[in-house]
């Protein structure tokens, strides 16, 4: 008696959809293997991660999208449009489009601190320096490849290569 065992094959590569359906700006979940993934349209590049916050399971491409805000010195704000986040709906976390990244670190405390003027030199130049700036939190979003292929967006689940995952 011959017994078949074949095991259901798992996709690794689904369409989303196509370019035009996901304007810049925009986004849309979808459920790729039972998992659910926001896919961005950030100025006409496309960006996926879990929708699942890392700190507590919020559905986190549901979230504000924001561009990070530089303030070289006092009165002197601008968007960088070139760092993008995705704000967590429960605590506005900010993680990184890009790369999954948190910027924010729940293990801080308020505590006091000496505050002193300085020159606008001396603050773009510990900018520059990277004295200055955004502290990387202890969370990541799990980020997902995706690539435009013949007008179609296309989500790759498999793991990376070389060790990581």
């Amino acid at each position: 008696m011959t017994s078949s065992s074949t095991r259901p094959i798992r996709t690794t590569r689904f369409v989303v959809g196509r370019v035009e359906e996901i304007p810049p700006g925009q986004r849309r979940i979808v459920e790729a293997n039972g998992r659910e993934i926001g896919v961005f349209n950030i100025g006409g590049r496309f960006y996926a991660m879990l929708n699942r916050c890392p700190h507590l399971g919020a559905p986190l491409c549901e979230g504000g999208v924001v561009n990070q805000i530089d303030s070289p010195v006092p009165g002197d704000v601008t968007l960088d449009a070139g760092q993008t986040f995705v704000t967590c709906p429960y605590h506005n976390w900010e993680f990184d489009v890009e790369n999954g990244r948190s910027y924010w670190n729940p293990r801080l405390r308020a505590r006091p601190f000496a505050v002193a003027l300085e020159g606008a030199d001396e603050v773009k130049a510990a900018l520059e320096s990277g004295e200055l700036g955004r502290i990387p939190g202890p969370y990541t979003a799990e980020t997902v490849d995706v690539t435009v292929e013949s007008d179609y967006i296309v989500l790759s689940l498999r793991p990376a290569r070389g060790g990581k995952s």
